[in-house]
């Protein structure tokens, strides 16, 4: 079985859109994704700044018509997933993906998304940290203790070794010490513009809940692994309260590849720019292909 798995934020870069191959439908999309937008979405991938492109309102778009676009080209070359799974932002890539939202309603639900996470996050500031090699005791220790500086959580769980907690600025920079006190092989802070994953994004829900029940979502073709359960969900409903949740909730990524591999999946493409979740993928399970589409289509 082949699943198809797609990135979030912090996998942007300047060029992404122009590692994809020129083929038929390949304008047409960032055109139709441009007039949605309201601007040119292919020359700001390509010639932004690269803080521009980082910014929660650029990123998502930008990081959704990317992956998109990888969609409708390996589609053409009869290549098509039994399973989708997508990190954070990814999972409205890996909806589209599995016929569930429409090109055009999945644009415009990330593009809602980044302008309300954009906004909550100038109303109160965060940032994330990345936590390597951390015992789950001393994560725990790590976490306790910044909490005397503000508010901190852990929002992915990437690997077995490695996290990601999200949190006010003071809680963050604090947690980076105590981590590296506690022995992490890494704690670094990941080039994002907010607190996802955390009650920061707590002014996003009510919004963003709204614009997703006015959206249409079909019964998904093939099997979604959605991230706050890491498991398959097949109601519609059911898909768009998983939604909501994840503004706040944590990735549970582990679990959601543990899952699609008992499923019988034995092949996963990461679909979207660079190799992040190929590099995690290869940390959590043993015995599986494990490509990234801009190599995959380039070799």
């Amino acid at each position: 079985m082949k699943a198809f798995i797609f990135p979030g934020q912090g996998s942007q870069y300047v060029g992404m859109n122009e590692k994809i191959p020129n083929f038929s439908l390949k304008k047409t999309i960032f055109d139709k994704a441009s007039e949605i937008l309201g601007y040119d979405l292919y020359d700001t991938c390509s010639n932004s700044p690269m803080d521009k492109l980082t910014a929660t309102e650029i990123a998502q778009p930008a990081i959704f018509t990317v992956s998109f676009t990888y969609i409708a080209f390996l589609t053409q070359r009869g290549i098509r997933p039994d399973v989708v799974a997508g990190h954070s932002l990814g999972e409205y890539s890996a909806l589209a993906a599995a016929n569930v939202l429409s090109f055009e309603d999945g644009l415009k639900l990330v593009q809602k998304r980044g302008f309300l996470m954009k906004e909550a996050s100038q109303s109160n500031p965060g940032r994330m940290l990345a936590v390597i090699g951390l015992s789950e005791d001393k994560l725990g220790r790590v976490l306790d203790k910044a909490k005397n500086y503000g508010e901190v959580v852990l929002a992915n769980i990437n690997t077995f070794e490695q996290v990601v907690l999200s949190g006010e600025l003071n809680a963050i920079n604090e947690a980076q010490k105590i981590a590296k006190e506690e022995g992490a092989k890494i704690a670094k802070l990941l080039d994002v513009s907010a607190a996802f994953h955390s009650p920061l994004m707590e002014p996003v829900v009510e919004e963003m809940s709204k614009f997703i029940d006015s959206v249409e979502f079909k019964t998904p073709e093939i099997p979604v692994v959605q991230n706050v359960t890491g498991t398959t969900v097949s109601s519609n409903a059911e898909i768009k309260e998983n939604l909501k949740k994840q503004i706040i909730g944590p990735v549970k990524w582990v679990n959601s590849v543990l899952n699609m591999q008992e499923m019988g999946v034995d092949h996963f493409i990461e679909v979207g720019p660079k190799n992040v979740l190929k590099n995690m993928l290869e940390k959590i399970i043993k015995d599986a292909k494990i490509e990234a589409v801009e190599s995959l289509i380039n070799a």
